[in-house]
């Protein structure tokens, strides 16, 4: 293809252009040595697959940016786009907690997050899948209308039911448009410079950390929480044109060239040639005889072929049973508990007994019937990629045991204001942001991912250590010496968030070749968000299951009317306008909040050991200066039209070490 031979050139071209790309040479050079020095397996047929169209036309459409400027308005445009959107995310989640309040559901926070989590877990792969069939810009146009629609069924809601229901296409919405986005970030750089360019996703955080808070507060001020989430509605789009013309040069610019025109022939080929009849349209078409009939045919037939490829390709009986075994299993368990217990009630049992049942029945599925599985299980089966997809969930999984109830506990239970307390939870992401670029200029020149994992892993510990003191051992009185400790561990969680989730993935990527590239993407995202969605269950069981007794009990000891936790519970927001803060009833919430606190904490403490032994399973390939080690280790695939599934040869020095300590 023209892409990919322009990308060969460089490394496969004559004398001369060798010279003058010796640099790059080079290293790629060595990349190769290190490829034969390392390798113990030989490469089998069932290891080998074709690059499907979509891909392909990617790879055209990113060839179209032929110099830096043009990549980097591109970069560019997607940071624009980015940063409305982490923007809304972040006033829209605060938001959220003043819907319930006034629905008088606050202890279902948590179970509006879950429902947002999963339905984006289930859509990523679909979004991959779909993407590399039909193309990234359809899907992103088709995400940006769910995004739409869901903000303004959520801001018109006026039950907590109908605005679950926005929170559905609103959730769908959002993946998309951030998966999508990173897809194209991955089509468009090296392994090298991967890491680098996530900056452009996370760097909007270093703005809207310290803006967020003060948007809150105006809206809040002027405004009912309504508006501050239709607000979006028409923002985000805006935001989103300088992306999609860019988008649609590139495509333009693609489909000019001899390259796509062949690709669009061999696409048409693929369908036309599953039915004999089809020729005899196509000379129809060619002759002029019934020509208005032979092209109705030729589309039933391409309408057949998309169908028959989005059911098949984009394996939906596949994330089916994922839709429903996340929404039977993770919903559950946050509905249950409360004032009231309802851990007997068959309405909470039976889907959790039906969730379990149904895992047996997906690994069925995706062993024996489906066609092309969510992901192949020669690639699944690799420790360079089940590792990965494991700290994908331990991930979110830890990090949600401080997070998730952050805002009430920081407005509630330590004095905060409200721009303070929607502040400090986003210096997590503010110092990821800073991380993410600094260190993706160190990484492209040591080109090893491992040991900074490992690192990230270690800070977390001293970050959860800081959460379990700080955030479980408030007295009710002191509000600033806590907030502050708070803030200090929310910094060091995002140092490490930027090496455990985002240079993670890369690492992942590093083990396969283009053709999987977004589906990896995709299947961490899922795990990222169903991560998310169990640390949502444990925060939301332990808060439902204890919150209300435990501040019951703690107004009886300081001889407080008991019958007021019902409204601290329920409605916390408002329970604290009429009780200020030191107010013997405040107290007793505050203590409560510190008590339930503390073993959230402590939890999530615990599950930072599983991660460090997880983090040590992972490959640590040399990160090459092409898209993915197919086109820089792989001398078969000088076309571009096939690839490798897995890459194990990578040279893991950490690994051998530890083998070795073990061994004495």
């Amino acid at each position: 293809m023209y892409s990919l031979e322009k990308q060969k050139s460089v490394i496969h071209s004559s004398d001369a252009a060798n010279d003058s790309v010796i640099d790059e040479s080079k290293v790629d050079s060595e990349a190769v040595r290190t490829f034969k020095d390392c390798s113990t397996h030989e490469i089998h047929n069932d290891l080998i697959v074709e690059k499907s169209f979509g891909v392909l036309r990617e790879e055209l459409m990113m060839a179209a940016n032929t110099n830096y400027w043009q990549r980097g308005a591109f970069y560019f445009s997607i940071f624009i786009g980015m940063f409305v959107a982490l923007m809304e995310s972040a006033v829209v989640n605060v938001f959220a907690s003043y819907a319930t309040n006034d629905y008088k559901q606050h202890s279902l926070m948590s179970t509006v997050g879950i429902i947002r989590n999963v339905v984006s877990a289930a859509s990523l792969p679909i979004y991959a899948r779909a993407s590399d069939t039909f193309g990234r810009l359809e899907l992103f146009v088709f995400s940006t209308v769910l995004r739409v629609v869901g903000l303004v069924v959520m801001s018109q809601a006026t039950t907590i039911h109908k605005y679950a229901g926005g929170i559905v296409l609103y959730g769908l919405g959002f993946a998309g448009a951030r998966a999508l986005w990173q897809f194209n970030l991955a089509d468009a750089s090296s392994l090298r410079y991967r890491f680098l360019t996530l900056a452009v996703l996370h760097s909007p955080n270093i703005i809207i950390t310290w803006a967020s808070g003060s948007i809150v507060s105006q809206l809040l001020n002027r405004y009912e929480w309504s508006f501050g989430i239709a607000l979006w509605a028409f923002t985000f789009p805006l935001a989103c044109v300088p992306y999609l013309a860019l988008s649609i040069r590139m495509r333009w610019i693609a489909s000019r060239t001899e390259a796509w025109a062949h690709l669009k022939q061999e696409e048409r080929k693929s369908y036309l040639g599953m039915n004999e009849s089809t020729k005899l349209h196509e000379d129809a078409i060619r002759t002029g005889n019934h020509n208005w009939s032979a092209k109705i045919k030729i589309f039933l037939i391409r309408t057949g072929y998309i169908s028959k490829a989005l059911f098949w390709k984009v394996d939906l009986v596949g994330c089916l049973f994922i839709v429903l075994i996340c929404g039977l299993i993770l919903v559950p368990l946050t509905l249950a508990g409360g004032v009231s217990n309802k851990w007997s009630r068959a309405s909470t049992i039976a889907p959790l007994v039906v969730g379990f049942v149904m895992i047996p029945f997906f690994i069925l599925w995706e062993r024996k019937l489906a066609r092309f599985p969510l992901i192949p299980f020669s690639l699944l089966a690799d420790r360079g990629i089940w590792a990965a997809f494991v700290i994908a969930i331990l991930y979110t999984f830890v990090s949600g045991m401080p997070s998730t109830y952050a805002y009430p506990v920081l407005l509630v239970g330590m004095n905060a204001t409200p721009t303070v307390a929607t502040r400090i939870p986003q210096l997590e992401g503010f110092v990821t942001s800073l991380t993410v670029p600094v260190f993706g200029v160190i990484l492209a020149y040591y080109r090893r991912s491992k040991g900074f994992i490992i690192m990230g892993v270690s800070v977390w510990f001293i970050a959860m250590g800081l959460f379990v003191h700080f955030r479980g051992d408030n007295d009710g009185l002191t509000g600033k010496y806590y907030r502050d400790g708070v803030a200090a561990g929310m910094c060091l969680m995002g140092f490490g968030v930027a090496f455990i989730a985002r240079l993670v993935v890369v690492s992942a990527q590093a083990c396969t070749s283009h053709e999987y590239t977004a589906l990896i993407i995709a299947v961490f995202a899922s795990l990222y968000s169903i991560g998310s969605a169990l640390s949502k269950c444990v925060t939301g069981a332990i808060w439902t299951q204890r919150m209300y007794s435990t501040i019951a009990e703690k107004m009886v000891q300081l001889d407080v009317d008991p019958k007021l936790a019902k409204l601290a519970y329920a409605a916390p927001y408002t329970f604290i306008k009429s009780h200020p803060w030191g107010s013997p009833a405040r107290v007793a919430v505050v203590l409560a909040y510190a008590d339930i606190q503390k073993k959230m904490c402590i939890t999530g403490l615990c599950l930072c050991v599983p991660t460090l032994v997880v983090a040590f399973c992972l490959r640590d390939h040399y990160l090459v200066s092409t898209q993915s080690l197919d086109e820089a280790v792989n001398p078969d695939f000088k076309e571009g039209h096939k690839g490798q599934i897995l890459y194990k040869n990578d040279d893991d020095v950490i690994l051998k070490y530890v083998k070795r300590c073990f061994r004495r």
